[in-house]
């Protein structure tokens, strides 16, 4: 989540003043965000589908393993509009399939008066996470700036954010490997069907 502000930085940066960036203006960034929106639902929409095929856990190592290639292709293409791009719509893809799939388990994995509090953990937690990774990419940004008095960042900064988000990409994909499900259900109380009523609206 820590990408988004740099993405929208590294696309209007004039590569005649930094010697990297597109130097696009606010109506093309927006297009590439909407399209790394659009890929996303596409993922989002994919993802109980495929999930029911290959599982939980390997839609969330997937998501993991393509987010990361995302990130490296940023990485290796140092810049470059093509690479970019492409690692751009692999990162929207990849945020598509764990929002899916995350806010499924988050129901799924825990007993059913317990769901409110699963979802409402999630949803926390993936603020929690938009606001740490936009520190931790802020904090790379203030290390890595040119030296001259305000000016641009260098393009060192971008590449170890990149590639700081292909490790943490990683590390989810093999946090995804681990996970165990099936335990949702375990020591639940069953639900009692439904009884008849009467007219009246009283239980038979």
């Amino acid at each position: 989540m820590g990408f988004l502000g740099a993405n929208a930085v590294f696309l209007g940066t004039d590569p005649d003043e930094a010697g990297y960036g597109m130097g696009w203006g606010s109506r093309t960034i927006a297009l590439v965000s909407l399209a790394m929106v659009v890929i996303g639902c596409l993922g989002s929409t994919a993802t109980p589908r495929l999930a029911g095929r290959v599982g939980d856990k390997t839609m969330l190592a997937l998501g993991g393993a393509v987010c990361a290639a995302g990130f490296l292709t940023m990485t290796a293409g140092n810049g470059s509009a093509a690479p970019y791009l492409v690692g751009a719509l692999l990162v929207g893809l990849a945020t598509g399939i764990f929002e899916a799939v995350t806010r499924t388990l988050a129901a799924e994995v825990v007993d059913e008066d317990e769901t409110a509090l699963s979802v409402g953990l999630n949803e926390l937690a993936l603020s929690l996470g938009a606001a740490i990774g936009a520190a931790v990419i802020g904090a790379l940004f203030a290390a890595h700036h040119s030296t001259a008095p305000g000016g641009p960042l260098t393009l060192a900064a971008f590449r170890w954010s990149w590639s700081v988000c292909a490790g943490v990409a990683l590390l989810g994909a093999v946090v995804g490997l681990a996970f165990r499900h099936g335990t949702a259900g375990h020591g639940r109380t069953p639900v009692r069907p439904a009884q008849p009523l009467t007219r009246n609206g009283d239980a038979v």
